[in-house]
């Protein structure tokens, strides 16, 4: 009988990862395991089985009766050096999500993930949040159009520009303080906005392809988030932030050419150039078909949000709109919750903080909708 080398060699690798399971699990509870631990126990004990059992056939009968244990830890050792491509050779300390170590916690406890490389390991291009989430695929489309200002504190800050105006002056114009605008600085709390995810231990342990399409939906979700705060504004029960759909000057009427035309031309009026006419999906698409080539080609750029109401669009200098971020992403693990560790599953996310959305001025941010 010829002895499928591979085939033993994959049975062989998952007995041994199940069994560090197994022992690490009962060094963590001794006897004491509760229930979800104790299912965990039983399945593991049942998958090692069946891997003996499995190994048993592939080298026969004569094996099954004659090897001892000696000749097991043999082929234990051949079966190592044999190991397929498909089992990775690295323990679950070798895991990060975007950059971090998994934490081996009960509930998420979220750690800030810095700019910097945080060990050997940590080998991805990161960089301050709004960075990150505009960069990341399908991510924010407009974090990298408004200007944000990063803060490592509770609270964010956002200089608030005064509106000015210029006139000729007299020679001898005397200076009058109570009359002059205040430029200042304005702080503002945050919200969080929080993007979850699970998935199978093994996998996570066993193919570090799958960090990487973590990492981009964690940060995808969160860009997404983002856009949705800055367009809506939104609240966690205590602190409440206003987005562009609350700051701006609403015109009432139907979404057309000529009331899409007419938000630019007031906008411009304000002394700013548009920049931007943000739709939802199905507006734009009606938009697009209802303009001439040569007259959109005259238009901001046009994105595309679809948390921005069907029957609306915003017209808007965003380069003149500040938000306020915290500088670095949350990051966070479970492993040990009951409910995910008797299914040998582990939980991760992500967390980033906005303030307010700053307008300079409400004119620079012109909403045309219908009456509600």
């Amino acid at each position: 009988m010829t002895l499928n080398a591979t085939l033993a060699a994959d049975h062989i690798a998952k007995r041994e990862a199940a069994t560090k399971k197994l022992n690490a699990l009962q060094v963590k509870y001794g006897a004491n395991l509760p229930a979800g631990a104790k299912d965990t126990e039983e399945r593991l004990l049942t998958e090692i089985a069946n891997h003996d059992k499995a190994v048993r056939a592939l080298v026969g009968n004569a094996v099954e009766h004659e090897r001892d244990a000696a000749d097991f830890n043999n082929m234990v050792s051949l079966g190592a050096r044999q190991r397929p491509d498909s089992v990775a050779e690295r323990s679950f300390d070798d895991v990060r999500i975007l950059g971090m170590k998994v934490s081996r916690t009960e509930t998420f406890s979220f750690v800030e993930r810095s700019a910097e490389a945080l060990d050997a390991l940590d080998t991805g291009n990161w960089n301050p949040a709004p960075v990150m989430l505009a960069e990341a695929p399908n991510g924010s489309q407009l974090i990298g159009r408004v200007q944000s200002f990063t803060h490592n504190s509770t609270r964010g800050y956002v200089p608030v520009v005064p509106q000015l105006e210029a006139s000729i002056t007299g020679r001898n114009s005397e200076l009058q303080p109570a009359t002059l605008a205040t430029g200042k600085i304005g702080t503002f709390e945050t919200v969080k906005i929080a993007a979850m995810v699970k998935a199978d231990h093994d996998h996570l342990q066993d193919y570090p392809q799958l960090e990487a399409s973590l990492d981009a939906a964690l940060l995808s979700a969160l860009g997404a988030g983002v856009d949705d705060v800055i367009v809506n504004g939104g609240t966690d029960g205590d602190i409440t932030v206003p987005g562009l759909l609350e700051l701006g000057t609403v015109t009432v009427a139907a979404v057309s050419v000529a009331s899409v035309l007419g938000a630019v031309a007031r906008v411009k009026t304000a002394r700013v150039a548009p920049d931007t006419i943000l739709m939802h999906p199905d507006t734009e698409a009606a938009f697009l078909g209802s303009i001439d080539g040569a007259l959109l080609s005259k238009l901001p750029e046009i994105v595309a949000i679809p948390s921005v109401p069907a029957d609306a669009v915003i017209v808007a200098a965003l380069r003149n709109t500040a938000v306020a971020m915290r500088e670095n992403l949350g990051v966070a693990s479970a492993t040990d919750h009951p409910d995910l560790f008797k299914v040998d599953q582990v939980a991760l996310a992500g967390r980033a903080r906005i303030g307010d959305i700053v307008v300079a001025n409400a004119a620079h941010v012109q909403i045309v909708k219908p009456a509600a």
